[in-house]
């Protein structure tokens, strides 16, 4: 007779725990003594984990890079900004949208996009890594520089693969960088760069 698999609650919730312990002590850790010096022997220690439990939650130390980066992009505010997206009534309001979603999900993982971003030239797993996740956030921009073209109210000759380009220059990883640098709060940064990308994107 077959039996059927079955999944305990409580274990997954277990499980779900023990993989976020992993992924914050690893991100921790890369950010305070590089990618290439931290052993996964450390990660375990610092999750309070065997160092089997490291490989079985979730892998090696590049699974660990590529694990933070799908979390982010499967981050909350990446998907209310995506839905809400459809609904906006004008190319202002999807800048706005922008400006919101970036400046949260960027204060929600800026401790996984800071391994990635100060360590992209130390190790080749860290450079795939940040990669994948600068051509998920342009693909997010991309699906939002439709939206923009398909409202209209853009300045004229703006196209889409300027639109493009210029979401990335006012809302990508080097934008808010710049942005915190000087001083600015994630809200107060949201709406600095959502007048320069409206002053340069937007008809009069």
């Amino acid at each position: 007779m077959e039996t059927r698999g079955y999944t305990s609650p409580l274990r997954e919730e277990a499980a779900a725990r023990t993989r976020e312990r992993v992924l914050l002590a690893a991100a921790e850790l890369f950010a305070e003594g590089g990618y290439a010096r931290t052993s996964v022997a450390a990660i375990a220690r610092a999750a309070g984990v065997a160092v089997n439990t490291v490989y079985t939650s979730v892998g090696g130390k590049s699974a660990l890079l590529l694990a933070m980066v799908d979390d982010g992009v499967a981050d909350e505010a990446v998907r209310a900004t995506t839905a809400a997206l459809t609904s906006a009534t004008s190319a202002a309001e999807v800048l706005r949208l922008v400006a919101r979603g970036t400046s949260v999900t960027r204060d929600r993982r800026e401790l996984t996009l800071s391994v990635l971003l100060d360590n992209r030239d130390a190790h080749p797993d860290v450079a795939e890594a940040a990669r994948v996740a600068e051509a998920e956030v342009r693909a997010r921009f991309a699906e939002a520089a439709d939206r923009m073209l398909e409202l209209g109210g853009l300045r004229e000759g703006v196209g889409g693969e300027e639109l493009r380009r210029a979401l990335w220059f006012y809302f990508g990883f080097p934008a808010w960088r710049v942005v915190r640098a000087e001083g600015l709060s994630w809200g107060d940064g949201a709406v600095w760069l959502c007048g320069q990308a409206s002053d340069s994107l937007l008809a009069r």
